[in-house]
């Protein structure tokens, strides 16, 4: 194919093309050369797309690229299912319509500082790097099912299309990083099912879809780390099912989707840490619901504002470090119900605050499994923690800031950290938020018991049957009041030998002032006060003093006093080893 035609400007690109060199219709002057005053570039530095495609058809197999700078393109470039064995280069030009790179075939593309109406390469194949270093697109960029053997550089560049898909790149493959680093994206971004060999970056970008997708990536593969530093987001970040092998950082990062979820992180897998700390702030629910994290997963000093009642969402997570969440600032819940983390969950400084109902719970780890929680925060919370069934070895809190209520049914726990007075610890059970429940009473007298605290123990178990008692009808609790005094209920046998003691002077002075009269006056041993009251008060022992004298006038109801307070004392001792025993 021969051109023929050509202004001046054309023939000039014609001939660098066939000599290997690049065509540059800069001025030199930063203003004049601005891509933003391209529409107004005249005829000196103006092309015509349909020059340029058959610049190409007119080279045919050559490999010299196509290097242009600065030049004003008219009408729509279409180079769709091109296979060119060089690269193209548009850098500071401007395009009045679209570039078409459908299914084309290049080494490489650079349209950096270049501004366009729109791009289309989907299914294009470059082998080395496109590069879109502050370039601006006012339409959507499509990048779908594209393979890239090098870097993905659109690093910032503004892409605009508000309200609609700005950059489409679902399915991409990228052989190196994918950049978009300081880029601003307005409308919906979506990178589904991508991956990107490298890193990805997306730090200090500019995402804004204000109640969309800001972005979607949902089952990206990234193969490094994928690097969000300072990134500011309206709209939702989509992670579910994404699968990055290094680390998740979000510092000083700001997401805003309020009363939504901000960034979904359902069951990713991360194979280093996922940091969203030194600054970071979610306007709308943080939801990592199933998310596999080999490291650390980490809040510190985050501002959770939440969607309207959940602030932090991370059930059933299986993270290989610690949860770190000192310092949050969270309004709503948080939630680690069914996680299972291999070191400690750090409530450490952290401010926990409704977001609607004072009452309700607001920290939920119901049936996690972790070594070490620490409840340790700035405040106490102004809702209560659900604990029912969780297991972790060492509980680290502070009675200080104790919610006002708890529910730990089958909460157990191997060690406390700081125990403090066994009062205070009996006063913690009595928050339980369903009334009382033995299990609770049972985990903590067990821990006193391994660490070497058996009269501590005893006191919880005491208090467990006191607890127990104000349950029961108003018929059956006065059995327990005098097992309560005489012995507490077995763990205070000390109380039973001052009772024993108290009857027993009571009975010598009473009888010794007002000896009983014998039965038989021939046969009855000499009296002795002391042996008498012995026999009244021991049911079990007979010293012969009892059956030898009977006590007479107002003195009978002092032996009738004794004998049953030794029944009684022997009742509620014999009660008390037997349990005891049973819980040796």
């Amino acid at each position: 194919m021969r051109l023929t035609g050509l202004t001046a400007s054309e023939k000039r690109v014609r001939e660098d093309f066939r000599d290997g060199g690049r065509t540059s219709f800069a001025t030199g002057d930063p203003a004049a050369d601005d891509p933003a005053v391209g529409s107004t570039w005249g005829p000196e530095r103006t092309l015509r797309a349909s020059f340029i495609r058959g610049l190409i058809e007119e080279a045919g197999e050559r490999r010299a690229p196509l290097r242009v700078v600065g030049a004003r393109v008219v009408g729509r470039l279409e180079l769709e299912y091109l296979e060119l064995g060089y690269s193209l280069s548009f850098g500071e030009c401007w395009f009045q319509d679209d570039l078409d790179l459908h299914d084309s075939r290049l080494r490489r593309l650079n349209l950096r500082g270049t501004r366009l109406a729109g791009l289309n390469a989907s299914l294009a194949r470059v082998e080395a790097t496109v590069v879109m270093h502050r370039a601006r697109v006012d339409g959507l960029v499509r990048l779908d099912h594209a393979v890239i053997g090098g870097e993905l550089l659109i690093t910032e560049a503004h892409l605009s299309h508000p309200g609609d898909l700005a950059l489409r790149a679902e399915r991409v493959r990228v052989g190196g990083d994918l950049m978009l680093w300081g880029t601003t994206i307005e409308g919906r971004a979506t990178l589904r099912d991508a991956k990107v060999d490298g890193v990805m970056s997306l730090e200090r970008a500019r995402l804004s879809d204000p109640a969309g997708q800001a972005l979607d990536a949902a089952r990206i593969q990234v193969g490094s780390d994928l690097l969000a530093d300072e990134l500011r987001a309206e709209g939702a970040i989509r992670l579910s099912g994404a699968e990055i092998k290094g680390l998740l950082r979000m510092a000083d990062t700001k997401l805003s989707n309020p009363g939504a979820t901000v960034l979904e992180a359902y069951q990713a897998k991360i194979g280093a840490d996922l940091q969203c700390y030194r600054g970071f702030e979610a306007d709308g629910l943080v939801r990592i619901q199933g998310a596999h994290i080999a490291g650390h997963a980490r809040f510190d000093d985050a501002i959770l504002r939440g969607n309207g009642t959940a602030a932090l969402d991370a059930r059933y997570a299986e993270i290989g470090g610690a949860a770190r969440c000192r310092g949050v600032q969270a309004t709503g819940t948080i939630a680690f119900a069914s996680a299972r983390v291999g070191n400690d969950v750090d409530f450490r400084g952290t401010v926990v605050a409704a977001a609607v109902e004072e009452s309700a719970n607001l920290l939920y780890l119901g049936n996690l499994r972790a070594g070490e929680l620490t409840l340790r925060f700035a405040v106490p919370p102004a809702g209560g923690i659900y604990l029912a069934n969780a297991q972790i070895g060492v509980l680290n809190d502070d009675p200080a800031v104790w919610p006002p209520h708890l529910t730990r049914d089958g909460f157990v726990y191997e060690r406390i950290a700081e125990p403090g007075p066994v009062t205070d610890r009996i006063g913690w059970l009595e928050r339980e938020s369903a009334g009382y429940r033995p299990g609770p009473y049972e985990q903590l007298a067990a821990v006193y018991r391994r660490q070497g605290l058996d009269g501590e123990a005893r006191r919880v178990l005491l208090a467990k049957q006191r607890a127990r008692r104000r349950t029961l009808p108003r018929a059956a609790r006065p059995w327990g009041v005098i097992q309560d005094a005489a012995v507490g209920y077995g763990y205070r046998p000390e109380r039973a030998l001052g009772w024993l003691a108290a009857l027993l002077i009571t009975g010598v002075v009473v009888f010794g002032l007002r000896h009983p009269v014998p039965l038989g006056p021939d046969k009855a041993p000499p009296f002795n006060a002391l042996i008498y009251s012995l026999d009244l008060l021991l049911p079990v022992i007979n010293f012969g003093q009892g059956r030898a004298y009977v006590a007479t006038g107002g003195t009978q109801w002092i032996a009738y006093l004794l004998t049953a307070a030794g029944w009684i004392l022997a009742t509620t001792i014999a009660a008390g080893v037997a349990r005891a025993v049973n819980r040796a």
